[in-house]
């Protein structure tokens, strides 16, 4: 019976090591995760602040922040934490432009793979239908939406009123200017108007010839901007450009003659000297426009909503000052109407576009290696719920993606320039019908091709060197040198 007993003894401390030891082995969720974004410094400030503090005192977790300047870092970040023993990037602020880039890649996974389905639906259900719908890739959910995001024109009220009451004075140099281009001059029955809203590319072009020609704080220059570093930002103006101009998305990857329209203006708005050099020679990201406003360099830009607040600034906020010598000179409203350089035998534009440019935005994505990723995903749902992003988005501009917020705008923000700025950036958003720049996973590829075009053939384009530049000019240019690049990256996804 003793024997027995003993043998029996042993047995329950060989079954206790066994499970302790099975559970020792077992990996448990770490709770702790860093998440990779790209903010404006007083926004990470208020992001590691509000909320990922919050979030970590609540959850007793330790959540930290890592950040990248542009997004083909993203890919070259997720996959050296995938070779560690230990991965650290739990959740990812993914630009739109890569969203799918980064699935095709087998970077993120599915949301239905952390929670089940059921509530997976019942969470985006939350979040308006196109930022939901762009956030699927294949049918599939991958991304919890963050912000919407399109680009607005922002000008100088006292500026465009000064360049309306000196029209009578440059039309005529003006128009002799263009005809030796578009072989016209402006366009039959051509008026300056004095609301932005009603401009076309043609007003935007005469507008900066007229600043480009007056002397202002006893300075003559440019004084209109876009973005021009080498990175997805002027990319993207480039193809808002040729949306605009009636671009598909076949027409944009095959350089096709819309986008070569688009190019064409870049050129004729470079060699003319409208826009500020400094764009390109420093060059310009989107806190290079706003000093270029601040020390007046800059009247007329395009700019997205964060970019619109923290231009204004807030009085009672030491870290986002005013760019602007008087906030109530801020002027905002939709994009110019496109039209083509080229203008038909009676003196009009050959073809109008429209004001859609596109729609894009952020979504958080949760990677394969993530260390926690059911944290990750409620750390997503957190930063997105009413409350938090109500507070984020009146404070920097950003278009939110909640419903319940998106519908009641005029009760969840105030009234005045904060109004002005959602009030303006969605009607950009609607007037945009769904636009998006080109789902292909060689995208982000696309675009630095598109920006080495663009400093070939529009910045260190020299007419007496590289004589005339029309449409026809431009288009053998684009397919001659920038093509087969083209074709190179996008393999099968090629137009055909």
């Amino acid at each position: 019976m003793m024997k027995l007993r003993s043998m029996l003894y042993c047995a329950c401390i060989a079954v206790v090591t066994l499970c302790m030891m099975g559970c020792a082995g077992m990996k448990k969720p770490r709770q702790e995760f860093t998440v990779l974004i790209r903010m404006m410094p007083a926004q990470q400030r208020f992001f590691e602040q509000e909320m990922v503090a919050k979030f970590n005192k609540e959850n007793n977790c330790k959540i930290s922040l890592a950040v990248f300047t542009n997004q083909l870092d993203i890919e070259r970040f997720l996959k050296l934490d995938a070779g560690k023993k230990q991965p650290e990037i739990g959740l990812v602020k993914t630009p739109f432009e890569v969203t799918r880039v980064l699935v095709y890649k087998g970077y993120m996974q599915p949301l239905t793979q952390v929670e089940d389905s059921a509530t997976v639906m019942q969470d985006l259900a939350e979040y308006h239908q196109l930022a939901t719908a762009l956030g699927y890739v294949d049918g599939v959910p991958y991304y919890v939406p963050r912000k919407l995001e399109t680009r607005v024109l922002f000008y100088r009220k006292s500026m465009v009123q000064d360049a309306v009451s000196k029209f009578d004075k440059y039309k005529k140099q003006i128009s002799d200017e263009l005809k030796k281009q578009n072989k016209f001059g402006l366009p039959k029955g051509y008026a300056l108007e004095s609301d932005p809203s009603q401009w076309d590319f043609y007003d935007l072009y005469v507008v900066g010839s007229i600043w480009a020609k007056e002397t202002y704080n006893g300075v003559k220059m440019p004084r209109l901007a876009h973005r021009g570093a080498k990175y997805e930002g002027t990319a993207l103006d480039i193809v808002d450009r040729a949306l605009q101009l009636g671009a598909s998305h076949q027409d944009i990857l095959g350089l096709g003659d819309r986008t070569t329209q688009a190019f064409l203006w870049e050129n004729v708005f470079i060699r003319n000297g409208l826009y500020n050099p400094g764009m390109w020679q420093d060059p310009w990201r989107g806190s290079d426009l706003y000093n270029g406003i601040k020390d007046g360099k800059v009247f007329c830009t395009y700019l997205q909503q964060i970019d619109c607040f923290n231009v204004h600034g807030w009085a009672d906020d030491p870290g986002m000052p005013s760019y602007l010598p008087d906030v109530k000179d801020m002027g905002l409203c939709a994009v110019p109407k496109a039209v083509s350089f080229d203008l038909n035998a009676q003196g009009l534009p050959a073809y109008e576009g429209s004001r859609a440019i596109s729609t894009g935005g952020w979504w958080w994505g949760i990677p394969k290696t993530s260390p926690n990723a059911k944290l990750a995903y409620k750390f997503a749902r957190f930063v997105t719920s009413r409350e938090n992003q109500a507070k984020e988005c009146s404070k920097f501009g950003m278009i939110p993606v909640r419903k319940d917020i998106l519908l009641n705008l005029p009760e969840v923000f105030d009234e005045g320039w904060v109004g002005d700025i959602f009030k303006t950036s969605v009607d950009q958003v609607n007037d945009n019908q769904l636009t998006t720049v080109p789902l292909v996973k060689g995208y982000p590829q696309v675009a630095q091709n598109l920006i080495e075009g663009w400093y070939k053939l529009c910045v260190g384009f020299d007419e007496k060197k590289d004589g005339k530049m029309d449409s026809e000019t431009m288009k053998q240019k684009l397919q001659k040198d920038f093509l087969q690049k083209q074709k190179d990256i996008l393999g099968a996804d090629f137009p055909k």
